[in-house]
């Protein structure tokens, strides 16, 4: 406990958030405006100076009842895998004197109260800004029946609650701020206007500063004053650090001479985002995101403006103010204007392109961190799956599950070596799973090892939970004619489809070569529409298809015979033929098949299919091993 209260003192503690925005709340409520921009806000703020890393971020606009309860799980997940954590849940939204109201769905209090003391992190920190809305200063939430969260109830320590609004009031928009008055100013806190010049804004300062400014601004507004209010069940040493400024991306500091109201626009589109209540005597210093920032302040009726531009890294001190002149009226007598900027400053604020290049590749340097997880070999998706490639359930061993892993070994050596046993004119004649059914489900197995044991290395919260909706598909395929027997399939490729939505997708289909026997081959190409129902984890289907093949019939001379497999001759190289021809004939057909995702992007799927190649009727049995792309 006392690591966490510390604040950022050791890399161990795992800092892990459950962010929530949801502007609509359901029938009767008018949707808000700015719930789910807060959301992104303030997320952005936990990673950019909480120590938040962005894996262990989930941020949800809009979901279900059941989305967030699976965000929660996978949460609790990954508290469960280290010893020490702090879990945050941030919820901007509709609210009633039920629960949460997201969409259709209602999820109540005692639900949420419960969600998040199952939690096995050793602090819980959650942040309410529920809400309904209003007109000009549009209302953030029906009054509650009673107070949330403040009874005696409240688990003994480890635990901290932070809402908008007492229980008998309602929480406010502000078209100024283009946000919550709240959360506005939480953020501002955070930001450094709450610090208390030790560089660390704790969870305590940032609710105090919120509460001053929410209460000061709220005064006037047609909903009348809102109070904030709070429960915090902490036990250790010192506060809850929430945020680090000095870490900050960039910094812009008041100096200690100064006093007034600052407010903090972001340029060109003077978005609100931070005031500071400055007092003289101490600097201030504000964690920003590297661009351009207007800076204003009152000096008795005068408005004066420092126009301050941050780059990557910058430390900057605003000391000059200038009057803002309106364009077009002339300057009063005594009236300085405003002073010409200093051009050294400014180049040595410009961002360069290295710096540049640097912050675009930081970006999209994720993908490959995450697959490797150097920091934690324990739970490396690359070093699970590796040892899956190796040894079919290797991966799963590694992961703990040992009894999956056991059944995914055995079970593909065991179709393997079944597959000895079933003649065929040669292991990889004409299909990339194999020659015969048993060769295709240990192909099957053998890829569901690797993508399970890299899907469940590393069970972060906001990774994926099903499949995408749309994109494309891309999968092998292999179909046996049973009334030819299972020892060559009859026909193998690729298939490919797109997804115009999870219900329907256009695709081409089984394009590739098999070798049927040993004086017949096949090229085979077509097309698909398919319709489906859109499962989490199986994707049932029907189509209809079309498209032709290509023949090759003839006499070979086999010249090279001298591979035996199971006391069969078995044919390796086949490079003279005599008297072979080929002919192109149409394909029809429809059928219906089933996708299983073993993961959110690999899938094994079977299919039995009816179709007549030149007036031939045939019923085809097959399936293969996809991956799916898209979002």
């Amino acid at each position: 406990m006392t690591l966490l209260l510390a604040g950022f003192a050791h890399a161990a503690v795992l800092r892990h958030a459950l962010v929530v925005g949801a502007n609509v709340g359901g029938a009767g409520l008018e949707p808000l405006r700015y719930a789910e921009e807060d959301a992104r806000r303030f997320s952005e703020v936990l990673v950019e100076l909480g120590e938040f890393e962005p894996v262990y971020i989930t941020v949800l606009y809009s979901p279900t009842a059941a989305q967030l309860a699976e965000a929660v799980r996978a949460h609790a997940d990954v508290a469960s895998g280290f010893d020490e954590d702090l879990f945050l849940f941030y919820y901007s939204g509709h609210a009633d004197a039920q629960g949460l109201r997201i969409g259709a769905d209602t999820v109540a209090w005692e639900q949420v109260r419960a969600d998040i003391r199952k939690m096995p992190a050793e602090v819980k920190v959650g942040v309410l800004d529920a809400c309904r809305s209003g007109s000009i200063t549009r209302l953030k939430g029906a009054a509650l029946s009673q107070p949330f969260l403040l009874d005696d109830r409240l688990a003994a320590e480890g635990e901290a609650w932070i809402t908008a609004a007492s229980s008998d009031e309602e929480a406010q928009e502000s078209e100024l701020l283009r946000g919550s008055f709240f959360t506005h100013y939480l953020i501002s806190g955070m930001r450094g206007a709450a610090d208390n010049n030790d560089g660390t804004v704790s969870l305590e300062e940032a609710y105090k500063y919120a509460f001053d400014r929410v209460v000061s601004h709220t005064g006037e507004t047609v909903a009348g004053v809102q109070h904030p209010n709070r429960d915090f069940r902490i036990k250790g040493e010192g506060e809850l650090g929430l945020t680090q400024v000095r870490t900050g991306r960039a910094t812009a500091t008041l100096p200690a001479d100064l006093a007034g109201l600052v407010t903090v626009v972001r340029l060109p589109d003077r978005t609100p985002v931070a005031e500071v209540s400055k007092v003289a005597g101490a600097p201030v210093t504000l964690a920003l995101p590297p661009g351009s920032y207007a800076m204003r302040r009152m000096e008795g009726q005068t408005l004066l403006s420092a126009e301050v531009m941050l780059a990557e890294g910058a430390r900057v001190e605003v000391t000059q103010f200038n009057p803002v002149v309106v364009p077009g009226a002339a300057p009063d007598k005594g009236v300085p204007l405003p002073a010409a900027p200093d051009t050294r400053e400014l180049a040595a604020q410009r961002l360069d392109l290295f710096a540049t290049a640097k912050e675009f590749a930081d970006a999209h340097q994720g993908y490959w961190t995450e697959a490797v997880n150097a920091g934690d070999l324990r739970h490396s998706p690359l070093v699970a799956s590796g040892l899956s490639v190796l040894v079919p359930g290797g991966g799963q061993i590694y992961n703990r599950q040992g009894v999956k892993g056991a059944f995914l070994m055995a079970g593909t050596f065991a179709l393997f070596a079944g597959s000895v046993f079933v003649p065929d004119e040669g292991f990889f004649s004409g299909s990339i799973t194999g020659p015969d059914p048993l060769s295709l489900g240990a192909a099957m197995l053998y890829g569901t090892a690797i993508a399970d044991a890299a899907y469940h290395a590393n069970p972060r919260p906001g990774r994926e939970t099903r499949h995408p909706g749309t994109g494309a598909t891309v999968a092998t395929y292999a179909g046996w004619d049973p009334a030819a027997g299972f020892g060559n399939p009859y026909v193998a490729g690729l298939s490919a489809d797109w997804l115009i939505t999870p219900n329907i997708a256009l695709g081409v289909d089984r394009i590739g070569w098999t070798r049927n026997t040993a004086t017949q081959s096949r090229w085979n190409f077509g097309s698909r529409v398919s319709f489906a129902v859109d499962g989490r984890h199986w994707r049932p289907y029907a189509f209809l298809a079309g498209g032709g093949r290509v023949i090759q019939e003839g006499d070979v001379a086999f010249e090279d015979t001298a591979t035996t497999r199971a006391g069969r001759s078995v044919v390796v190289d086949d490079d003279s033929s005599d008297g072979s021809t080929a002919r192109m004939v149409g394909v029809v057909g429809a059928g219906a098949g089933v996708r299983h995702y073993v993961t959110p992007r690999y899938f094994i799927e079977v299919e039995g299919r009816f179709e007549v190649e030149d007036a031939d009727p045939k019923v085809l049995l097959g399936g293969g091993v996809g991956v799916h792309f898209g979002k």
